[in-house]
Parts: C-alpha cells; sequence; structure tokens
C-alpha cells in the first residue's frame, strides 16, 4: 500500500484529472493538500484518501467523481500486473453513473483508460438531424459530460424568459384600460368637471415563488442544475424563498441573491449540509410549514417542489403536511426529473401522495424541461 499511495506526493497528475473532471481546483486547495499528506500516515490508505478529499473537493456534489476517481488512479490491489491500467467501473444491467462521463474525462487527462466499452463511450451522432445546441437542450443531466453541464447552464442563464407577473384585484386609471372607472367619473362630476370616460386596468406585480428542492442522492444531478434555474428565476423580480432538504430542511433564500452564479452556487454549497443523504420529506415539510408557511405563503406563492418521491418517512405525515402546504400556496408545481418517461407511474409510496396533492406536474430532467418551465411561470395568472 506504501508504494501505491506514495505517489500521492506528487499532486499535479490528480490535479490535472480532477480538473479535466471539471472540479475547480486553485492551487491553495493544492498547497492546502501537501500538509495534510504531511500530517497523516502515507501507508493508511483511508487516511490520505480522506485528507485529500478534504482538501481538495469543497463541493459535495464532486464527492462521488472524487472518490471513483481515486479507487481508479490508486487501486487497493497491488498484485496487478505493472502495465495494466483500471477500468471504469461499469455494470451490465445499470446505465451510466451520474458521474461516468466526469470520470472518462478526468481518466483519459491522465492517460489511465487503457480501453472503454463501446456502450460507455456512445455519443449521439446530431450530423444532419439538429445543432449541437438542441441536441444538449433534449440530453439528460445525469449524463452530461462537465463541458456539457457547463453549456447548458449558459443556455439556462440566456433562455429564461424575464416576464412573470400576476393580476391583482387593485386597478390604476389606464386609457388604454376596457374597464370604465366609474369612481373616478363620479368624483368629476360631482366636482363639475366636464364629463370625460375613464378608463382603468388591474395592477399587475410580480409573480412570488418558494422553491423546495430534494438535495438527496438521487436528484443530486438534478438539484444542481435546478439552482441555476432559481437563480435566474430570481433576476426576473418578485419574492423568492428557496430551501433545500434531504434529512434536514435548510433556507437559502440569502444565498442565492449573490448576482454571480457562480458565487451563489458556491455558498449553496457551504450552507447545505445534507447533499447526497437520505430523503425525509415528511419531517421536512412539517418544519416547513410550522416555521415558514406564514411566512412566505402569505401573497400567494406558487411552489415548486422538486423531488422524485423517494420518501424514506411514513405517508401518512407526508399525506397530511402535503395536504397543508396544497391548501396554502396558490399553485403546488411537483417537479420530478422520472417523469422524462411516457410509461412513469408514481408507484413509490411518497410519490403517490405528491401525485395526490399536486396542482401540476412537470419533468425537469434537462434544459428544455427546464425551459417549459420557465415559461409556464411566465404566464400572467389572476390573483
Amino acid at each position: 500500500m506504501a508504494a501505491a499511495v506514495s505517489e500521492l506526493r506528487s499532486l499535479p497528475r490528480l490535479a490535472t484529472a480532477l480538473r479535466a473532471g471539471g472540479v475547480k481546483l486553485g492551487t491553495d486547495s493544492l498547497l492546502l493538500a501537501t500538509r495534510a499528506l504531511g500530517a497523516c500516515e502515507l501507508t493508511r490508505r483511508t487516511d490520505v484518501h480522506a485528507a485529500l478529499r478534504c482538501s481538495l473537493v469543497h463541493d459535495p456534489g464532486d464527492f462521488e467523481l472524487f472518490d471513483a476517481l481515486f479507487d481508479a488512479l490508486f487501486p487497493a490491489e497491488l498484485n496487478l500486473p505493472r502495465d495494466t491500467r483500471p477500468l471504469l467501473p461499469r455494470s451490465p444491467l445499470a446505465g451510466p453513473a451520474p458521474a461516468m462521463k466526469r470520470l472518462a474525462q478526468a481518466l483519459l487527462a491522465v492517460g489511465e483508460v487503457r480501453r472503454l466499452e463501446r456502450r460507455e463511450v456512445e455519443q449521439t451522432d446530431a450530423s444532419g438531424t439538429a445543432s449541437d445546441s438542441e441536441v444538449l437542450r433534449r440530453k439528460d443531466f445525469e449524463q452530461m459530460s462537465a463541458a456539457e453541464l457547463e453549456a447548458a447552464r449558459d443556455l439556462l442563464r440566456q433562455a429564461m424568459p424575464r416576464d412573470a407577473t400576476r393580476l391583482t384585484r387593485r386597478h390604476q386609471q389606464d386609457a388604454l384600460g376596457q374597464q370604465l372607472d366609474l369612481r373616478a367619473m363620479l368624483r368629476a362630476s360631482r366636482a363639475g368637471r366636464e364629463f370625460v370616460p375613464r378608463h382603468r386596468r388591474l395592477v399587475e406585480k410580480p409573480r412570488d415563488w418558494v422553491l423546495i428542492m430534494d438535495v438527496s442522492g438521487s436528484m443530486a444531478a438534478y438539484s444542481r442544475m435546478f439552482l441555476h434555474f432559481a437563480h435566474a428565476l430570481r433576476r426576473r423580480g418578485g419574492g423568492l424563498e428557496a430551501f433545500t432538504f434531504a434529512t434536514r430542511l435548510t433556507r437559502i433564500t440569502r444565498v442565492l441573491r449573490v448576482s454571480d452564479p457562480d458565487l451563489a452556487l458556491a455558498g449553496v454549497t457551504s450552507v447545505v449540509g445534507d447533499w447526497d443523504g437520505g430523503t425525509r420529506l415528511g419531517d421536512c415539510l412539517a418544519e416547513f410549514n410550522r416555521q415558514w408557511s406564514r411566512r412566505v405563503l402569505s401573497r400567494g406563492a406558487w411552489v415548486l417542489l422538486l423531488s422524485d418521491g423517494l420518501e424514506r418517512g411514513p405517508p401518512e405525515l407526508l399525506e397530511a403536511e402535503l395536504g397543508r402546504l396544497g391548501r396554502l400556496a396558490h399553485q403546488l408545481v411537483w417537479l420530478n426529473p422520472l417523469l422524462r418517461s411516457a410509461s412513469y407511474q408514481p408507484l413509490a409510496a411518497g410519490a403517490a401522495v405528491i401525485e395526490r396533492h399536486a396542482s401540476l406536474r412537470q419533468a425537469a430532467h434537462n434544459v428544455d424541461s427546464l425551459l417549459d418551465l420557465g415559461r409556464l411561470l411566465g404566464r400572467r395568472q389572476n390573483s
């Protein structure tokens, strides 16, 4: 083990692989990793792994990539032939893992992949059918490489519609309005002024939104992209409250107010401590209803619930809390990546409960689905 682990004293090779996989890695992190290695026993592989992961990886979304990359570059088995290169982990039954393409890019950058099965690196040939942008818009977030994810984030920022208003019950004078302003006409008549027809229209205000996002293990890839959607939605005006949940509820509203999207997402990573955890939707909604609902749902906000419905808690609690949330919200929109399949059925207990209480249902698995959601939310709705 000492021979394999001692290679980690040379960090540039590992840093090159991480950067190729999309990890943001600066010189300060490399210096911190060097000090961490100096403080641990290099013959203990688990200690080295923990030291490097803590110092080199700051986004919980990159933990899976780091773990797979560490195992591939520095396998625990030392009795392999000298020229043997580790293959990418694969399963004949399951599809590619979320970080498979990022891992492939990272290993290729340091020459660690000898061969890959055709099935694992198969790419869609879009020549003569659609542009690269159109293909990217239809691609599932889980199967995107690091470069494709960056391009998808740019598409979301550029294509988000700007109008998102609601009609209130208040009126204001407008010469082009369709309603006669009888009160204004009566006041003018009492004042002895010449009779002139006056018109009015309903006042429009930006719509309020409440986003509740599942950041558990099965939703991590989709939640990270939805955060970019949430940041773009915040710029459209109106009140926006955002929360994440896995094993506990976390309010991230203030973090999303940062104008730079990269800084905002980095801030979310720093405050959310249960990325890739289990799912306790019922408990988290109970906390939301108890502490936040009166404060953020008082003006008829739309609630966007991003989750696949894989709940570990009792369905009775989820039923009660979703019923309360549905009564308080103007609309309860269920965003489920699994709705990408036409044959999907909400068979999980949690998914069945959400299905009964949701006002609207929308897929949220690729750029096109989020842009469709943006157009839906941009429609003017009566108060």
